[in-house]
């Protein structure tokens, strides 16, 4: 019974630090855009709405929601936008965000 328990402990251990290792990174360009609130846009140009997905859902939420949000924040680099207001961020079987992206001067 303690080899049952142990080895699944190490198989669930082994799953979670996988998750840790497929995150990704934002370009150069995409770490330049500022995550907003509305406050922050008030005189800003909006150039267009942002998407991004990631199939890291469930316990691997919190990465998949990081992949979704950097997809987003590299299309909102190549509008020319400096900033970002998430519109919906979902964390489900799938993770997917919306936003909108402004260029601020």
């Amino acid at each position: 019974m303690k080899t049952i328990v142990l080895t699944t402990a190490v198989i669930l251990l082994l799953d979670l630090l996988s998750f840790v290792g497929c995150a990704t990174t934002k370009s150069e360009m995409a770490a330049k855009v500022l995550q907003a609130d509305e406050r922050m846009i008030t005189n800003c140009k909006y150039l267009g709405d942002v998407t991004g997905t990631s199939g890291w859902g469930n316990l691997a939420a919190s990465t998949g929601v990081n992949n979704a949000k950097n997809e987003a924040l590299e299309q909102a680099a190549s509008l020319g936008a400096t900033h970002v207001v998430w519109t919906q961020v979902s964390a489900g079987y799938v993770s997917f965000v919306n936003g909108r992206a402004y260029r601020c001067e």
